[in-house]
């Protein structure tokens, strides 16, 4: 049964709608044109529309809400855009900044403070150049974490190269690089050593990529996730270790295998493990061969090895110009420099890849409990679409590893580099609050009383309020004791009622707590007293 204030605010917003359309259609009159308004679609932190239903939104986090428009007659006019959050409790509506605006119809909003626990709607107004208008909403719950968020700051991933688990004494990386052409064992040259640590270089820099700066749509700003990737034991503070190198001690084709730390809990962990194996296994992007991208990068410099050719001191030698070397020099160096770029963009990605997996990506389920990650098989905890399916065209870094093919981990032939789904970010960024409890998008309930107040004998009480929804639960607590209720009954929007079996609780004054379905609490303003 829906609560009285919910149909009151549904109702307003309903005639809000009414009237900005009866002024669409007076301004479309007035002007000559059409009467059509733009169409206002809104999304928080670009997460896909499909995800907002019971989207969970942090309470102390920066509100990025982005609006997009379709021209229903005119092009949009950027200077009648507007927008509020309007709270689903009854208060006053907060203005949204507008911070940027474009002609092809693409707004950011924000709201760079604080919200108060409940549900909202968001809602933006923009007219086009005859005056007619459109309105977009987007409903979402704001919850407080209750705990520190899961990234915070502070953490630190020790990527290891240095890591050796074979039988051969001495790290696996620099093995690795011979299985691919980019070393060659025993090479005195030094050719091998100076590639091993541009391949190192550029593996950090492309994860950094994925957490610190990447946008494909170059709609946003840079907006860096707090975790640093250091090549070294960084020491002191919150650090889990990858180790890099090798072939998968498992006897299998993956290249990484780390397991879903939901939440990210243990901040210290440790993924250098032989049998189960986790960490990353370089060697096995092996599984790539006969791919034509794969083969034409590496087929060459398997041919002729980094450190095999005699121009290879020359063409690695720090000041080399390739703008005036002559032209087997300039081939050698762009082999060379091919086989780096997208070595390390392709292991780079698994190592971002896995990297999320060790931080909480992704939780499985929908939100506000999941951030729809798959709940079985091979997708889970990886990236899928609200039905399930797992087909999205976009090239998700947390797509299940089977999904990808050395094309798309080297972002190549009009592929970008894998990037986070924006939920994915949005969690990374701890604008999100993982609640189980959320099920869906209700208004405050408030508790008015309670009868009886003495409970001298195990009895059911009733409790009277307004916004009750889906058979909320109900508990007794004091600062030494919590009860919960048992056999609660809702029987409409303003009245339950649940048992206190007197055997079970402690004597004292307790508040009576009401909880609704989507988490939201309600305590009664006196206190019941179990004697």
């Amino acid at each position: 049964m829906e609560s009285p204030r919910l149909s009151i605010l549904r109702h307003k917003l309903l005639t809000l709608l009414l009237a900005l359309v009866a002024t669409a259609s007076l301004g479309g009159s007035c002007g000559g044109s059409s009467a059509i308004g733009p169409e206002v679609t809104l999304t928080l932190h670009s997460i896909d529309e499909d995800l907002n239903d019971i989207l969970v939104q942090s309470s102390a986090r920066t509100l990025i809400v982005n609006a997009s428009f379709t021209p229903g007659g005119e092009p949009i006019d950027p200077a009648t855009v507007s927008g509020v959050l309007h709270p689903w409790s009854g208060g006053a509506d907060l203005p949204l900044l507008i911070w940027s605006v474009n002609t092809e119809g693409t707004i950011g909003v924000a709201f760079p403070g604080t919200l108060t626990p409940g549900t909202w709607t968001a809602i933006i107004w923009a007219a086009d150049t005859a005056g007619n208008t459109g309105v977009g909403q987007y409903s979402f719950a704001v919850r407080d974490p209750g705990a520190s968020p899961p990234i915070g700051s502070g953490q630190q991933i020790w990527l290891d190269f240095e890591s050796d688990r074979d039988a051969v004494p001495g790290a696996d990386f620099p093995v690795d690089l011979e299985s691919f052409g980019l070393a060659t064992a025993g090479d005195a040259t030094g050719s091998s050593a100076i590639v091993a640590q541009r391949v190192v270089d550029a593996v950090v820099a492309r994860t950094e990529l994925a957490y610190h700066s990447y946008d494909p749509t170059g709609m946003f700003p840079v907006d860096p996730v707090a975790v640093s990737f250091h090549t070294s034991d960084p020491g002191a503070g919150d650090v889990t270790q990858i180790c890099i190198g090798g072939e998968n001690p498992g006897g299998t084709n993956a290249i990484g295998s780390i397991l879903i730390d939901p939440g990210n809990a243990n901040r210290n962990s440790v993924e250098c493990s032989t049998l189960p194996p986790t960490g990353i296994f370089p060697r096995e992007l092996l599984i790539y061969q006969g791919q034509a991208n794969f083969d034409d990068t590496f087929d060459p410099l398997l041919a002729n090895p980094v450190g095999s050719d005699p121009l290879d001191p020359i063409v690695l030698a720090p000041g080399f110009d390739p703008g005036s070397a002559p032209s087997e020099q300039v081939e050698r160096y762009d082999q060379i420099d091919l086989g780096v770029v997208r070595y390390a963009d392709a292991l780079g990605s698994v190592v971002a890849h896995e990297a999320g997996h060790a931080l909480g990506l992704v939780a499985p389920g929908a939100p506000g409990g999941g951030l729809h990650g798959g709940l079985t098989g091979a997708e889970f905890s990886h990236d899928v679409n609200a039905d399930g399916t797992t087909s999205p065209a976009q090239n998700y870094l947390m797509k299940h590893g089977g999904k990808f093919n050395f094309t798309r981990l080297a972002g190549l032939s009009g592929q970008p580099l894998p990037y986070f789904r924006p939920i994915d970010h949005a969690y990374l960024r701890d604008r999100l609050v993982l609640d189980g409890n959320v099920t869906m998008l209700i208004g405050p309930a408030t508790v008015t009383g309670v009868t009886p107040q003495v409970i001298s004998s195990s009895m059911a009480i009733t409790v009277e309020g307004t916004g009750f929804e889906a058979t909320p639960s109900l508990r007794l607590e004091n600062e030494t004791f919590t009860y919960e209720l048992i056999g609660e009954n809702l029987i409409s929007s303003s009245e339950m009622t649940g048992w206190v079996l007197t055997p079970q609780i402690l004597p004292g004054d307790y508040l009576l707590i009401l909880r609704n379905a989507d988490g939201q609490e309600s305590a009664f303003p006196g206190v019941v007293t179990v004697e």
